[in-house]
């Protein structure tokens, strides 16, 4: 996979993080894998489709999803299940939408699907089978893995 295509993945999640939520995130470990199958229990899952084709599935433990949800809402706001679910698909969504920006330009147009978020390890999903670029980000209230599995259309 070109760092081309995958740095602004990486760049705009700590930076929403940072402007959002107040929350700093550092580069914690790198794989691959052979599909975007999150190692979580909380997953959103954005497909992309232009001139680059995939998914993008972001995966945090269900502690960490309340903890980051937390910290997107004003203080003493209870976080439910539904609210938790709501900010962590709409941050995914700006972080998603970020990337896409960058990588666009001349001939080279991209769309993003709306966010799916899915709770719990035993749900059925279709992910691609593409190889997958798995980078964990920590911070100070959990990691979070982003799962990459893009290609060029004409690869």
């Amino acid at each position: 996979m070109k760092g081309e295509l995958i740095n602004p993945f990486i760049s705009a999640t700590i930076s929403v993080f940072q402007q959002m939520a107040n929350i700093k995130l550092e580069k914690a470990g790198v794989s691959i894998k052979d599909s975007p199958v999150p190692s979580n229990e909380i997953s959103i899952v954005i497909g992309i489709n232009g001139f680059l084709q995939g998914q993008v599935v972001y995966s945090l433990k269900a502690h960490t999803a309340q903890r980051f949800a937390q910290a997107l809402v004003p203080m003493g706001t209870p976080i439910t299940d539904d609210l938790m679910k709501a900010s962590l698909g709409e941050l995914t969504n700006i972080i998603t939408g970020q990337t896409t920006i960058e990588l666009t330009g001349k001939n080279r147009i991209l769309h993003i699907t709306p966010p799916t978020i899915i709770v719990g390890k035993s749900n059925l999903v279709n992910f691609v089978k593409i190889q997958t670029l798995a980078v964990e980000l920590g911070s100070r209230v959990g990691t979070i893995e982003i799962n990459i599995a893009i290609k060029e259309e004409n690869s």
